[in-house]
């Protein structure tokens, strides 16, 4: 009996030592639950941008190719052995700069031997003239003569031609390429010797969709960048095609840019720029506010809460194009909205903010590298 009590007060007692622990931890689980309902999480430090309108120019944007004022492919116009050559790979030359001369030996000789026939012809017509005079020497063999006598002159003149043709020379001003021949090199007709290009001017092909066509006219500048943008050529719109591609629904229109610095090669494709008329007028903010996601592009708006600090409301925006660091918002802000362009990643709807004392970096719409 009495070991029978000893167990029961044991097992009373580990009971209420269980009571005593949950009613402690119930405690504390109440305490935390309390607690976080309560939690006010401390408000971000961040920068704001005030949503501003601003003038863009309205512009055309598109890929052009280089090409040269001038470029052939300088190539033989008749057949012969290369003799000499009077150029270097890359060099500039001046219209009428000999090239290329061909072997020309069979043609010289060929010359003396139609010079001695047409003397000889000249003479026998010149008598004939006299012993028609007397009428010695017929009609028939005077005209006869005059026929000799002018054939003769056509063949020294065709091989005098032949001649100025195996010394082949620049038509114009250029740069020469790379040749393509060699010494002692067979030509014929058409042989590809060596490329000349005009660079001092070059053209620009670029395309436009025929529903930009209203707005595209002569006279309208252009600008052209290389590379990065860091060298930029300006022209304008020299000439617009005639007809519209098929296929592209494109029209090629042309631009001619001054070139004396040589950045602008032949071949290189090029960014161009037309600025049309009328500019736009757009709200803008800078592209480090926006929050890009799938389900759509937001912003931060700063706002007075009920006690008057200050809050983020997250707020849909439908953006448009962007130029240098700010993008246009099509809809979903007015001007005068305060949004947050510094620190907008680590919010969420409703957060208490706090305005930061470090200024922001300056936003630009043309910004340069030098700025970064």
């Amino acid at each position: 009996m009495k070991r029978f009590k000893s167990i029961l007060f044991a097992v009373l007692g580990l009971i209420c030592v269980f009571m005593v622990l949950a009613g402690v931890k119930g405690g504390q689980i109440a305490a935390m639950i309390e607690s976080g309902e309560t939690f006010v999480p401390p408000p971000e430090y961040v920068s704001t941008f005030s949503v501003e309108q601003q003038s863009w120019p309205n512009t055309y944007n598109a890929i052009g190719t280089v090409l040269a004022d001038e470029g052939i492919v300088v190539a033989a116009e008749v057949p012969g052995r290369v003799k000499k050559i009077s150029f270097s790979n890359g060099q500039q030359v001046t219209a009428g700069t000999v090239l290329i001369e061909q072997d020309v030996t069979n043609e010289q000789a060929q010359l003396r031997s139609a010079e001695a026939s047409l003397k000889l012809a000249k003479t026998s017509y010149d008598r004939l003239v006299q012993l028609r005079r007397t009428n010695i020497a017929t009609q028939s063999e005077l005209d006869n003569a005059k026929q000799q006598l002018d054939s003769a002159s056509a063949q020294v003149d065709n091989l005098k031609a032949t001649l100025q043709k195996k010394v082949i020379r620049a038509p114009f001003d250029g740069r020469i390429g790379i040749r393509q021949v060699d010494l002692g090199t067979d030509l014929q007709a058409g042989t590809a010797i060596v490329s000349l290009q005009a660079t001092n001017k070059v053209r620009v092909n670029f395309p436009v969709p025929q529903n930009w066509l209203t707005q595209i006219t002569k006279g309208l500048p252009v600008e052209v960048s290389v590379g990065d943008g860091a060298v930029i050529v300006k022209g304008e719109i020299s000439a617009i095609g005639a007809e519209i591609n098929t296929n592209t629904r494109n029209v090629i229109v042309q631009s001619i840019l001054d070139n004396s610095t040589d950045v602008l090669i032949p071949g290189m494709a090029v960014s161009t720029t037309v600025t049309l008329t009328d500019p736009h007028q757009l709200l803008v903010v800078p592209s480090t506010a926006v929050i890009y996601a799938p389900f759509g592009d937001t912003v931060f708006v700063v706002e007075k809460d009920d006690k008057g600090g200050l809050k983020a409301r997250q707020q849909f925006v439908r953006l448009g194009k962007a130029r240098g660091d700010f993008v246009e918002v099509i809809d979903g802000l007015k001007a005068g909205d305060q949004v947050v362009s510094a620190g907008a990643f680590k919010l969420f709807n409703g957060q208490a903010v706090v305005l930061s004392k470090t200024q922001p970096p300056e936003f630009k719409a043309a910004p340069t590298p030098a700025d970064t």
